[in-house]
């Protein structure tokens, strides 16, 4: 006799035989270097969510290289619709061969309420720790804050999301700190976990209470709120050696949306805890990225879902109520491969990066910008 939890998951599968066929994914730019590797213009490695200007213009980070050397590390790239994409600000070394004004800019990208580009390196500065850094959309480049410059080095980046108040707010990579970051650049510890570690996004409601992510001691995740008041609640606990896959959703219906493995999940602000679809391999499990779009439904990015040997990545959709709708699989050699993050664009569709492959005739090809022909109602 089959379980509730197996009939569960044997009736989901079945939905998803009506899938819908999955939107056209192409192409916009690859990210290349020459043969030699000697020189990657506008970087490579490119990571985290692009986002869209109200120029219609798309700005994204990349790990490593950049004008004038391949050793530089990394960029904020600028793209157009048309494909054009230039490497607006590169972290380069100085005459020293130190990253003084920042490397690697992979861990944080956000806009300001003053439509410039915020975030923190992972590392580069003063101390070797990163730096938080603003980028107007002309190229203009501030170092706002270097991190490890406060006592015990409490100050260590992590990614970013701007509040309600119009500052930033983070949690520092694998640790138990909340943070806020001024647009000036102060830096100040908000809340503090006594034991585990926190680590992801953080995302706001509209009362300004933070939810996010976290791993107890024992290895087992957790989904947690944060008041504006200083009240720390962890909503739900998943078993030991089970954490979430990427980011969580607060969705337009106030509920929570994640996935922990293959198992999506709705999660009440009140703790209320339901499987909704269970994401096969070909579909997409452990998704590196998830938002809710304008047509309310839950897209997903997964960076190595796929069929095997490639397992490629793939793009998923399915509603809030867990009926599946589409998948569709990356091709290294023509979308390039391991998407990592898209944002809906003002047209109705996703731009998003590929960490890897794409084509580049002639050169080596070190991952894509993509757009996903959604077809959404243009904004």
């Amino acid at each position: 006799m089959k379980t509730l939890a197996s009939l569960l998951v044997s009736l989901v599968t079945a939905a998803s035989a009506f899938a819908q066929a999955a939107p056209p994914v192409s192409q916009i730019f690859d990210f290349s270097c020459n043969k030699s590797f000697s020189s990657c213009p506008q970087g490579f490695d490119p990571t985290l969510s692009p986002v869209q200007l109200s120029n219609g213009n798309f700005y994204g980070v990349t790990w490593w290289a950049g004008t004038g050397s391949s050793s530089n590390g990394g960029t904020v790239w600028k793209a157009t619709l048309a494909g054009k994409v230039t490497a607006l600000h590169t972290f380069a070394a100085n005459s020293a061969g130190k990253f003084s004004q920042g490397e690697n800019p992979v861990m944080g990208f956000a806009v300001g309420a003053d439509g410039n580009l915020y975030g923190p390196t992972e590392s580069g500065g003063s101390a070797s720790a990163g730096v938080f850094y603003k980028l107007t959309p002309s190229g203009t480049f501030t170092v706002l804050h270097n991190f490890c410059t406060v006592d015990n080095c409490a100050d260590e980046p992590g990614p970013i999301i701007l509040g309600q108040d119009r500052n930033f707010y983070g949690v520092v990579r694998e640790s138990t700190t909340i943070f806020k970051l001024t647009p000036k650049g102060v830096w100040s510890s908000i809340f503090t976990l006594p034991s585990g570690t926190l680590g992801g996004s953080l995302v706001q409601g509209s009362d300004g209470t933070f939810y996010g992510t976290g791993v107890e001691t024992c290895d087992a995740g957790f989904v947690f709120s944060l008041t504006p008041g200083g009240i720390f609640t962890i909503l739900h606990s998943f078993d030991i050696l089970n954490t979430v896959s990427g980011n969580i959703v607060l969705a337009s219906d106030g509920n929570i949306y994640g996935v922990m493995g293959s198992q999506v999940f709705q999660l009440t602000t009140a703790g209320g805890y339901t499987v909704i679809y269970e994401l096969s391999q070909a579909q997409g499990p452990s998704p590196s990225f998830l938002t809710q779009a304008s047509d309310g439904n839950l897209w997903g990015l997964s960076p190595n879902g796929g069929t095997a040997p490639d397992r490629p990545g793939t793009l998923f959709t399915l509603t809030t109520s867990g009926t599946f709708i589409s998948s569709e699989e990356f091709n290294c050699s023509t979308t390039g491969c391991n998407p990592l993050g898209m944002v809906e664009g003002s047209d109705g569709n996703f731009y998003g990066n590929a960490a890897t492959g794409g084509n580049a005739p002639g050169k080596n090809p070190e991952g894509t910008f993509f757009k996903v022909a959604a077809g959404l109602t243009a904004k």
